[in-house]
């Protein structure tokens, strides 16, 4: 019996190591690049993002209510339809009025920010677990970022979105690298 027989093939649907390595570093140049679109166009960015989520919010209202109408014998038909009702709506509003509802994310997103990195603070304060004093610095400066958004708030509303979804896209396609990375060191071990 062969060594290879006993050792699994993780490409064995088909695609080359490569051809999957070579698929990762597209897409986190692709994520890259876009993230370095967003960042310098802000304000495109948050309106498109904006406009993508009242979207997305709408068509899942409008499942939502189809799919209520499907169940209509449970007991809590009314409020799965309500729901699905207010999800369109809103999901409407965000997508005929992209700056208000920039407006209303931001705001809505500082106030987490406030009280997501408050209760992160003392919650790693009371708890003190390995490594606490970074997740203490993350809730600080969540709660530094909440009221200065909230303090800049609704000029903070036309950029901040925007800029958010470019970082996040950078770090993502950062992090797609670093993957294909690893699985080119992963692959010359096993050789």
């Amino acid at each position: 019996m062969s060594s290879e027989t006993l050792t699994a093939n993780p490409f064995a649907g088909g695609m080359s190591e490569g051809n999957v390595r070579g698929w990762v570093i597209f897409g986190g140049i692709t994520m890259m690049l876009l993230g370095t679109a967003a960042v310098i166009y802000d304000t495109t960015a948050t309106t498109v993002s904006v406009v993508l989520f009242g979207w997305l919010l709408m068509v899942a209202g409008v499942m939502q209510v189809v799919n209520a109408f499907q169940v209509r014998g449970w007991s809590g038909f009314f409020l799965y339809l309500l729901d699905g009702i207010i999800r369109t709506t809103v999901g409407t509003l965000i997508v005929l009025y992209p700056d208000s509802g920039a407006q209303s994310i931001t705001l809505l997103l500082s106030f987490y920010f406030i009280v997501g990195g408050l209760f992160k603070t003392i919650a790693s304060i009371a708890l003190q677990f390995p490594s606490w004093g970074w997740s203490v610095a993350s809730g600080l400066v969540a709660v530094a970022l909440g009221v200065m958004l909230a303090m800049q708030w609704p000029n903070s509303a036309t950029w901040f979105i925007g800029f958010a979804v470019g970082i996040d896209l950078i770090l993502y396609g950062w992090t797609l690298l670093m993957f294909a990375a690893a699985l080119k060191e992963l692959s010359n071990s096993f050789a």
